[in-house]
Parts: C-alpha cells; sequence; structure tokens
C-alpha cells in the first residue's frame, strides 16, 4: 500500500462521482433533445429488458445493482409513460414480468445511438487502447469494492 496522502481533488470515488452525473447528464440531455420521456436510470433498464424481454423485477434490480424500491419506483414510472407493462408470471402469482412495450420497442435503436454518442463524447480524445484500458481499469475497480 502506498502513503498517498489523501487530498479530494484527486479521490478517485470524487473523480468517478463527477465523471458520472456529467455523463448522466449529457444522456439524459440527449433524450429530452430527442423528445423521448426517458432518464439514464430507466435506459438502464430498458437496455436489460431489450437484450430479454420479461425480466422480474428482482433479476431487474440485481442486474442494474439498485435497490428493490427503486426499481420499483422506476418501473412505475416507466408504466405511466407507456415504457414497460408489468405481466403476471404464468407460473408464480406473487411474481410480476416486466415487458417492453410496443413504443419502447420503436425508440429503442435511437436511444440507444443516443447512448453511443454520450460514450464517444465521454471518449473525446482517447486513443482506442486507452478507452479500453480505461474500461478494463473501472472493471477492477468494481471488482475490487463488489
Amino acid at each position: 500500500m502506498t502513503n498517498i496522502p489523501y487530498t479530494l481533488e484527486n479521490s478517485i470515488g470524487y473523480k468517478l462521482s463527477i465523471a458520472t452525473r456529467l455523463a448522466h447528464n449529457r444522456l439524459n440531455q440527449y433524450f429530452r433533445d430527442g423528445g423521448y420521456p426517458v432518464t439514464h436510470e430507466q435506459w438502464i433498464l430498458i437496455s436489460f429488458l431489450w437484450r430479454r424481454d420479461g425480466q422480474t423485477q428482482n433479476r431487474l434490480a440485481r442486474l442494474s445493482r439498485k435497490d428493490q424500491p427503486s426499481v420499483s419506483r422506476l418501473i412505475d414510472n416507466m408504466i405511466k409513460r407507456g415504457m414497460v407493462v408489468r405481466v403476471p408470471h404464468p407460473d408464480d402469482r406473487r411474481t410480476n414480468l416486466i415487458y417492453l412495450t410496443d413504443y419502447c420497442r420503436s425508440i429503442v435503436d435511437d436511444l440507444g445511438d443516443k447512448a453511443s454518442q454520450t460514450i464517444e463524447d465521454v471518449f473525446n480524445g482517447f486513443t482506442v487502447e486507452e478507452r479500453n484500458i480505461t474500461i478494463k481499469m473501472l472493471d477492477r475497480i468494481i471488482d475490487n469494492l463488489d
């Protein structure tokens, strides 16, 4: 372990927090500019459902690393905005499955384009190698703290 004195300005948590907020704000702005009633948090759930539709809220909470009440509120808001529906599980009456609506399926490609643009904005000026190294380093940080 190194004995580097702590300063807020050099704290990885502080820098990641700022970068995360700025990236989320950029993505939210792209969605608003496109006329889509979607937030970055909703986009996370939409992305998981796009890959595999009809998942439980519990699974979506695990995949997104969010707590159950937060995911439930997100889904409630997404239902109000016509993006997802809750369907009773065929084998377990206590559980619902979450599906994208036709409306959400019709906009998901454009939402993905806006998310890709945000990623390009984040990595502006990076080489492909720097980008790959950054992603690997962030994965290691996540693994270290998980």
